[in-house]
Parts: structure tokens; C-alpha cells; sequence
């Protein structure tokens, strides 16, 4: 396949910063991707440049992509990393890499007449990854980050989503009863705000889930609560612990309230206490997400380590979608259940939908509210196609 041309404009996330959009023209017609900006980004992710920077960069590598047939998206992604041989992308930056990579991939999937999830799937019998759904958040503290709502088990994708979307409106009633700051506030992910103690929140949520047929999730992205020494700090509800204390009070609550979910309960670089608590708590889903940064280098370390039974997969952690489809792969390998993943910052863009059914994750995470939707709407057209 060889592209026309490839320009790229400077668009807007949904938290109002200015992200990158790649545009690719083929003899089929045009394709365009965008890319998310995090929030709590873990040290270990790809490089990201400025906007003005990666128009810069690509018009370095306008040439290279122009004049060449590209027949797999392994060779796009061998390109990118052949311009910039740095482990992170420091020089072409990872988010300009990942809109290249990911415009080809939909170039791809056009070329052949194909949807982005058919053309990965490769003609693979799918199933409709279960939903993980952030109901309660906290961004910009140093706390728990984001309360969530999950199935047990999945007849639809709609039904379910339909019993958090159900379970979400209550959870705003049930704050209101015991919160009497609460004004409806959404976080950016347009998660419920409160100021509520942990366990008041994990007995709103332990109620609503009951009432749905739902678990609990908790996502603590636990690097940004630690001091980089001996202590995590809970802002909100005025509590100091040390790792042992951390990996004590995770074990109290995912006995005392129906959580089945946790991710990033210790700081970034802890694989062993993270190995610990996945051995006490199994079945539950332990999660990497900045433990792993979609790393398939640090997945196989956990791996070793028996450190997490989940793995969130973030694109624009890694840079390529090839990457991607290697950490996927890797992590199915080895039995670790995959979690495509949005990110605080989003937009539009609806690949990590095809991404999450085409590469057969077993969950994706999204939102609930707002501009969320346009995930969770593309996933329910997706399901529609498949039935």
C-alpha cells in the first residue's frame, strides 16, 4: 500500500489540551487518528512532544513514508523505529509515532474494505470485551483515583453497560444522601467527585452493586500516592501508611466489600509486593497499568515475577500498534487478562474500541458519561455487527 500523502492538525482533547491528529490519504480515500493526552502518565511511558514539535517531525519523516509500498504494519512500525532507534521515541516523540502508526492501520484495514477489528481479527471467531467503568474519582489528589463498576459475567456488552449506566444515576442519588457538599460534580473521565471516606463510597458502591449484578473495581495508581521512599499518603482521608500497611489495608477492603478489580495498588517499580498481594487475593484481577506502561519488556518481569493476573494496554504508552499487538499477545500467552484502556485526556478517536475486539481483550475500560459515549456507542454498533 502506498499513501498519497499524510498531514497532520493540531486538535483538542476533552480536557481541553491540545493533542495531534494524523491524516493519511489513500487511492481508497482518507483516514484520521488522534491521540490522548493522560493525566497520571507512569514514568516509564513513551516520550510525548508538543504539537507544534510533531509537526516538525513529520515533515522529517514525510518523505520516508510517502515513498515506500508498505504491504504489513510491521513495516510502518519498523520504519518508526528505524527514524528513531531510542527505547521511548524521544526524538519523534511516542504520540506522533502512534498517530502515524495508528492512521496506517486504519489505512490498512480501508485498503482491504474491511472495519479496523475485521482486519485485525483476521477472520478469528470475537467476543465482546466486558466493561470496566470509572463511577467515582478523585483526579488531582493524592487518593484512591477512580471507584469502578464491573460484570461477573457477560450475556451482551449492551446489557451490561446498561446495568452500569443504570447503577451510575444511582450512585449520584446515594452520594447525595451522605455528602451534602455534593453538587453533581464530574471528574474529567466525568466520574461522580466526592469528598466521602473509603469505606462510605465502598458501601454506596457494595449497595448499587448488589442491587445490578455488578463487582467493584479500584484503580489507586498508587505512584502518585507514595513519596518515593516508605509512605503512601490518602489526602482525603487523612491517612499515612507504609507498603506493609498499604498491602494490609488492599486485603481488609477486597475482603470486606465486593471488589474484584485492583490496579496499581503499589507504586510503579514494586513488582514484588504487587507478586504478594496477586497470590493472597487470586482470583481477583490485580492490575498493571503504570507498573507495565504497555511494556512488553516489563510485562515479561512481572511475568517472572507472578506480579499481576491483568494488564491494562494503553497505545499511547508504547508508540506502535505493532507493539501493542506483541503485549497482547505476550500477556494471553501467559494467561494475564487484558484491559484496553482510555486515558483522562481523550477524544473522538474510537480505535482502542477495535483494538479491544479485534486483539480479543477480555475487558476494556471507558467511561460512562459525557464524551465517554463515543466509546461506549462504537462498541455497541461493534456488537451489532458481530451478532
Amino acid at each position: 500500500m502506498r499513501i498519497k500523502n499524510i498531514k497532520l492538525r493540531e486538535v483538542f482533547a476533552t480536557n481541553s489540551k491540545k493533542t495531534i491528529e494524523v491524516e493519511i490519504e489513500t487511492e481508497k480515500g482518507k483516514v484520521r487518528s488522534s491521540v490522548p493526552v493522560g493525566t497520571s502518565t507512569g514514568k516509564n511511558e513513551v516520550s510525548y512532544i508538543l504539537p507544534q514539535e510533531a509537526r516538525s517531525r513529520l515533515v522529517f519523516m514525510k518523505n520516508k513514508l510517502l515513498f515506500q509500498d508498505f504491504r504489513t504494519q510491521k513495516e510502518v512500525d519498523d520504519l518508526l523505529h528505524k527514524v528513531d532507534s531510542s527505547y521511548n521515541f524521544k526524538e519523534i516523540g511516542g504520540n506522533l509515532a502512534l498517530a502515524v502508526s495508528s492512521s496506517f492501520l486504519k489505512a490498512f484495514a480501508l485498503n482491504e474494505s474491511e472495519e479496523v477489528f475485521e482486519f485485525l481479527s483476521k477472520g478469528k471467531k470475537l467476543e465482546m470485551p466486558r466493561p470496566i467503568c470509572n463511577v467515582i474519582g478523585f483526579k488531582g489528589q493524592r487518593d484512591v483515583e477512580e471507584y469502578l463498576l464491573l460484570p461477573v459475567h457477560q450475556t451482551t456488552f449492551k446489557e451490561n453497560i446498561e446495568k452500569i449506566t443504570e447503577a451510575y444515576l444511582k450512585i449520584s442519588e446515594l452520594i447525595k444522601l451522605k455528602d451534602t457538599a455534593f453538587t453533581m460534580t464530574r471528574d474529567l473521565e466525568s466520574a461522580w467527585f466526592t469528598r466521602l471516606p473509603i469505606d462510605e463510597i465502598l458501601r454506596i458502591l457494595m449497595r448499587v452493586s448488589n442491587q445490578y449484578f455488578l463487582k467493584i473495581g479500584m484503580d489507586f495508581a498508587a505512584s502518585r500516592m507514595w513519596d518515593g521512599k516508605q509512605y503512601y499518603t490518602y489526602a482525603n482521608n487523612n491517612l499515612v501508611v507504609s507498603t506493609e500497611d498499604q498491602l494490609n489495608l488492599i486485603k481488609t477492603l477486597a475482603n470486606k466489600f465486593p471488589i474484584m478489580y485492583i490496579e496499581d495498588p503499589f507504586c510503579e517499580d514494586d513488582f514484588n509486593t504487587h507478586a504478594i498481594l496477586t497470590r493472597q487475593l487470586s482470583p481477583k484481577l490485580i492490575c498493571g497499568d503504570d507498573l507495565l506502561t504497555t511494556s512488553t519488556k516489563r510485562l515479561k518481569d512481572a511475568i517472572d515475577l507472578k506480579a499481576v493476573n491483568a494488564a491494562i494496554v494503553k497505545p499511547n504508552q508504547i508508540g506502535t500498534i505493532s507493539d501493542v499487538m506483541e503485549f497482547v499477545k505476550t500477556a494471553k500467552e501467559n494467561k494475564i487478562f487484558t484491559v484496553m484502556s482510555h486515558r483522562s485526556g481523550e477524544t473522538e478517536d474510537d480505535l482502542i474500541c477495535h483494538l479491544a475486539v479485534g486483539l480479543g481483550c477480555e475487558y476494556i475500560k471507558l467511561g460512562i458519561s459525557g464524551e465517554r459515549t463515543v466509546k461506549i456507542n462504537e462498541m455497541l454498533r461493534i456488537e451489532e455487527k458481530l451478532s
